[in-house]
C-alpha cells in the first residue's frame, strides 16, 4: 500500500512540474517569417481613425515570407480610393516580447501578443501587428491589426 501511495505522489509531482513549464519559449530566428506570415485586419476598436470607413473597406496588411528572417509587407487601403503599397525585404528580429519589423536601419513596426478587440467588440488575447512608416514624400502608413 505504501508503494502505491509513493508512486501516486511521484506521478502527481511529475505531472504538476510538466504542467508548469513555459509553452512559449523563445524560438530560433529561423522560424520568424513563418511565424508572422499571414493576413492582418483592423477595425475601429483597434484603429479609431477608421471609424468612418465602411466595414468591408477597412485597411488590411499581408506579410509574405521571403526567407527565414525577411518578409514582404503588402498594405491595402480601399477607402476612399484603393491603394496598394508593397515593401520588400523587411527584416525580422526577435526581442523579448515582440518581433520587430525593420527596413534599412529603421524600425517600421512590431508584432506582439496583446489585447485584441474583434469586429463585434469582444476582447481576447492575440497577435497585434503595428506598422508605422513615415516616408520622405509624406505618404505615411499607419496600421494596427490582428491576424485573421
Amino acid at each position: 500500500m505504501k508503494k502505491q501511495l509513493l508512486y501516486f505522489i511521484m506521478l502527481g509531482a511529475t505531472t504538476s512540474m510538466t504542467a508548469c513549464q513555459q509553452e512559449h519559449d523563445i524560438q530560433p530566428d529561423s522560424s520568424l517569417a513563418g511565424e508572422v506570415a499571414g493576413n492582418y485586419r483592423t477595425n475601429y476598436f483597434l484603429d479609431p481613425s477608421c471609424v468612418a470607413v465602411p466595414t468591408n473597406k477597412m485597411p488590411s496588411a499581408e506579410l509574405r515570407a521571403e526567407s527565414d528572417s525577411a518578409v514582404t509587407l503588402i498594405y491595402t487601403k480601399s477607402y476612399p480610393d484603393k491603394e496598394v503599397r508593397q515593401i520588400e525585404h523587411v527584416r525580422l528580429t526577435r526581442e523579448a516580447d515582440a518581433v520587430q519589423l525593420r527596413l534599412a536601419d529603421s524600425s517600421i513596426g512590431s508584432l506582439q501578443t496583446d489585447r485584441v478587440f474583434t469586429d463585434n467588440g469582444m476582447e481576447k488575447q492575440g497577435k497585434i501587428l503595428r506598422i508605422s512608416i513615415q516616408p520622405d514624400n509624406g505618404n505615411a502608413v499607419y496600421f494596427a491589426g490582428y491576424k485573421k
